[in-house]
């Protein structure tokens, strides 16, 4: 759906190559740059590394170390009621257990399509050879989303939907990983990965306005499917899940996204920790 877009958009913008050409340096070639100049400054060196580290820390420090913070025992379970839980939210918690192992593998799948999505970005001549950028600004993001929810599920422990489902064993209710519901980071890691290929597509083609907006939406599309079927699979409440999209497709936006005029560019907070920034 991604790509349909942006070569959609790619199409409408060459027929209007002819009037964005008063305002712009852009040459005639739509699969040239003149003089090799690079859309962002990277330094791939230390933000590969950089961001790699800290996707492998994620796994296998924080990760680890919040399922076992997210842990309810048989009291804490048996304590849980329904009407705790606030009328937007309260719905997801009787969804049908049965349905709980399809809606967590289409999940899954939704969720590998999503984060590897932005390898599309290759099928480009003019974004293709800067992969090796890329590559490290991808680690970047997700390293820098993996931090925000992390930080922000160990703050708030809410109890996934099913340990509130009379339906559901207490059994399968105690154990690690049960108050980690707030918020997706399923959502998060998706929507990262699909808003950083719209931000990255539409910044190389200098790509405005609605056509820009429409990009965004398709790139909504997938961590919104995703977080369905996460609310299907009982883990987390809907606004579990539209938070993980508005962290993620913020992380997968102003990671890219600067301040400034003309080619004196400034970057953003986010980039503090990091050596590359926009140039136009």
């Amino acid at each position: 759906m991604l790509m349909c877009c942006a070569l959609g958009v790619q199409q409408m913008q060459a027929q209007t190559i002819s009037a964005d050409s008063v305002t712009n340096t852009v040459t005639s070639s739509a699969d040239t740059v003149p003089t090799r100049e690079k859309v962002y400054k990277v330094n791939p060196w230390v933000e590969l590394p950089a961001g790699f580290g800290g996707v492998l820390l994620f796994s296998t420090v924080a990760l680890p170390a919040l399922t076992r913070h997210a842990a309810l025992n048989e009291q804490q379970a048996l304590a849980l009621n329904p009407a705790d839980v606030n009328w937007f939210d309260r719905p997801v918690i009787f969804n049908d257990p049965a349905g709980y192992g399809k809606a967590m593998s289409r999940s899954d799948l939704f969720l590998n399509i999503s984060v590897l999505s932005p390898a599309i970005l290759g099928l480009d001549k003019r974004i293709r050879k800067d992969w090796f950028d890329l590559l490290g600004m991808y680690f970047m993001t997700h390293t820098v989303n993996q931090t925000l929810y992390t930080g922000l599920a160990f703050a708030f422990r809410r109890e996934r939907p099913y340990t509130y489902n009379a339906d559901v064993p207490v059994k399968s209710k105690v154990g690690d990983a049960k108050a980690n519901s707030f918020y997706s980071g399923h959502a998060a890691v998706a929507a990262a990965s699909t808003f950083f290929l719209a931000k990255v597509y539409t910044d190389y083609h200098h790509i405005t306005g609605w056509r820009r907006i429409l990009l965004y939406g398709a790139a909504a599309v997938p961590p919104s499917v995703v977080g369905y079927f996460r609310m299907e699979g009982g883990r987390h409440f809907r606004t579990d899940v539209m938070t993980g999209i508005v962290m993620g497709a913020a992380t997968g936006i102003w990671c890219r996204n600067y301040t400034g005029s003309g080619t004196n560019i400034k970057a953003s907070a986010c980039h503090l920790i990091t050596l590359h920034s926009r140039v136009d």
